[in-house]
């Protein structure tokens, strides 16, 4: 973020200054930036996107299984690509508009010991697992075959110590290595690529010059493209990190992770049609190419 409020400061030569705010000075959490946002009392944010205030808006955060490497993500991200403009058609009209996304790592589940099976969707993995509190997060790794339930990230070290739940889903290969004392395996089920939102306000961005809105639009989308490098690099150091800790760690075939792609699209994303509408959800079957289910 930093680095982003530098560089729009450097190529507008003064034009346009950034200052950026960490450690949650300006507020408790993404839901409360973004409000600020939307009303203008904050120009800017880096944050994950709060779809509490319209649901489609996870287009941009969790839809499972639509890419499992960086450089499909980044085609989807880019200015011309389906979710960059599919998730600005949405925000928009809320006030704030989004420039690119900082990628935290492409996601997988830890867990205490390996599961029957990991990859083949149809077997049960007789575990409870964490995984985040999205409907889409619940109905994809129910498909995978575990039992779920949506604990807050600040409680889940405990969960795991206690056994309460044997694993916990969400973020990178990072994340993994948090719970390195109260897991042993990681799998790599690639179901999304956690991104944070480089956002602004839509009037106070189009208050600029448009030279200016180019710039700090390029900016974002040069950042989102360092990130892709830097979090690619990332994963394979945990990876390893785990691996060195006495971890075994599982990476699904090309083959492995399209036929749960296959399941999920079939029989998860037709259950968000509710959440993120039926045109957006057919949008994207088109988007990769997949038949729209009957």
């Amino acid at each position: 973020m930093l680095r982003f409020c530098e560089k729009v400061t450097e190529r507008t030569e003064g034009r346009v200054t950034v200052t950026g705010y960490t450690d949650a000075v300006l507020g408790p959490g993404a839901e409360a930036i973004t409000e600020m946002v939307m009303r203008g009392d904050v120009e800017m944010m880096f944050d994950a996107l709060d779809d509490s205030f319209d649901p489609r808006i996870a287009v941009g955060y969790y839809i499972p299984f639509i890419f499992n490497d960086f450089d499909a993500a980044a085609r989807l991200w880019s200015t011309d690509g389906f979710v960059f403009n599919i998730l600005n058609e949405v925000v928009q009209p809320l006030g704030y508009r989004c420039l690119g996304a900082w990628s935290a790592g492409i996601s997988g589940l830890s867990t205490r010991d390996v599961p029957p099976s990991p990859f083949d969707p149809d077997v049960p993995k007789n575990m409870k697992v964490r995984v985040m509190g999205l409907t889409a997060c619940r109905l994809t790794f129910e498909r995978l075959g575990y039992m779920v339930t949506a604990i807050p990230f600040g409680e889940v070290y405990t969960s795991l110590q206690t056994g309460i739940v044997d694993g916990q889903q969400g973020g990178g290969t990072m994340q993994a290595y948090m719970f390195r004392d109260v897991q042993n395996c990681y799998i790599h089920y690639k179901d999304y690529i956690e991104p944070i939102w480089i956002s602004v306000n839509t009037e106070a961005f189009e208050s600029l010059d448009p030279i200016d809105q180019e710039i700090i639009t390029s900016v974002a989308q040069e950042e989102q493209e360092l990130q892709f490098r830097a979090a690619e690099a990332m994963d394979e150091k945990y990876m390893g990190m785990l691996r060195d800790y006495g971890w075994t760690v599982l990476i699904p075939t090309d083959e492995e992770w399209q036929r749960m792609a296959d399941a999920v699209l079939q029989d998860v994303w037709p259950e968000l049609t509710p959440i993120i509408g039926k045109s957006i959800i057919y949008r994207l079957y088109d988007e990769l190419g997949k038949p729209r289910p009957k």
